[in-house]
């Protein structure tokens, strides 16, 4: 199923007007969260829903009712443990040249405890609201690069908390994501994505891709020997760029090979407004 285009630009003004109006109708929200709704977000949410209004308008309502139940305006960086910022478990990277956050999740050895669920689900949000802020140049959405070479069935999530993070995603970001690279996915992390398949849209199915680094073994080899040389870095992200193809994985070597930095990451939640 592909996503419906929107309406013309003479009607474009029409149908954001027309959800935001639904919005209103449905009730339960104050003017304010109303307004916080520009009309690049009302489009992303069309575009989510074919071009239906109503339905586009039902998404948009429960998005703002969860936003204001769930906190995410009360979401700050010291809400977070040492742990959390320090682990490299989930960080937004930067920007590819286009101006799309990069994404970073890198699974680890250790498992999330029962009594960190909630906590992940926030810091998750507090990662997608920061790859939002962080999108320059008009852009609206952002690249995900999954490593998942520590997964194991020991440290696998419950399906539960994997069906939460779905959600949030579907539900509340669509229309965000541009591609999701699975990268270095052992056979076991088949059952739970197999699990998952289901519940995830046709278009968003298209956007992702899985990789296996060991094709890409001499870029990768490449760029790391050029070590903390930048100008030989940067020579050896050239040489392994496929210009042809910008959603090519090799583009994206320069984020999945920079080691995590807790400093640089905690400058760029401030640089973007988190307190």
């Amino acid at each position: 199923m592909k996503a419906s285009k929107l309406p013309s630009d003479a009607t474009e003004e029409e149908a954001v007007q027309a959800v935001l109006a639904e919005v209103k109708l449905i009730g339960s929200l104050s003017q304010e969260q109303i307004d916080s709704c520009d009309p690049s977000t009302v489009k992303r949410y069309l575009r989510a829903r074919n071009g239906n209004k109503h339905k586009a308008a039902k998404l948009l309502h429960s998005t703002l009712k969860w936003r204001e139940d769930f906190g995410v305006g009360s979401l700050t960086i010291a809400e977070f443990s040492g742990h959390q910022l320090s682990s490299g478990r989930m960080y937004i990277a930067g920007n590819d040249p286009s101006g799309k956050s990069i994404l970073v999740t890198r699974k680890r050895s250790d498992a999330f405890q029962s009594g960190e669920y909630s906590a992940y689900l926030r810091f998750l949000v507090l990662t997608l609201e920061t790859g939002v802020r962080a999108m320059k140049g008009g852009q609206d959405k952002w690249v995900w690069l999954m490593d998942m070479k520590g997964y194991s069935r020991a440290n696998s999530p419950p399906l539960s908390v994997s069906m939460a993070t779905l959600r949030i995603l579907a539900d509340h970001y669509p229309e965000r994501l541009h591609r999701c690279f699975f990268i270095d996915a052992p056979g076991v992390f088949s059952f739970l994505f197999n699990a998952l398949w289901p519940f995830i849209d046709p278009v968003t199915r298209q956007k992702i891709v899985f990789i296996q680094t060991k094709d890409y073994a001499k870029q990768i080899a490449q760029v790391q020997e050029a070590g903390d040389n930048e100008p030989q870095r940067e020579e050896a992200l050239r040489g392994v760029a496929d210009e042809a193809n910008p959603d090519a994985f090799c583009n994206y070597l320069r984020w999945y090979c920079t080691p995590y930095d807790e400093p640089a990451y905690r400058s760029l939640l401030e640089s973007v407004g988190w307190k």
